[in-house]
């Protein structure tokens, strides 16, 4: 999987885990818009960038003070920035994987 279109998760109550392949590379608007149940996303690529991340990637995620967003330990400090910049919450905790 290289890229998950915009709204493609809408709804989805009952995921509650999504991870993320190294092949990823774009992510568009609020993929993950509603997804109630989410807690971890865990994000594996080291690929993704400003160009290739939709405004509002991250938005729409309802229980941002329950989310965990696992990353690339060499990218966190990156990710951090693009994904806060594109509608994740500051509530979300993000942290670095152990690979």
């Amino acid at each position: 999987m290289t890229s998950i279109g915009a709204n493609a998760l809408n709804n989805c109550s009952s995921l509650k885990s999504l991870t993320l392949p190294e092949s990823t590379t774009k992510l568009g608007k609020q993929f993950a818009y509603k997804c109630t149940k989410l807690t971890n996303l865990t994000i594996k690529s080291k690929k993704m960038s400003k160009k290739t991340i939709a405004a509002n990637a991250f938005s729409g995620l309802t229980n941002s003070d329950k989310v965990t967003v696992t990353v690339p330990k060499d990218k966190a400090k990156d990710y951090t920035t693009l994904f806060r910049n594109n509608g994740l919450g500051k509530k979300v905790k993000i942290k670095k994987s152990s690979k």
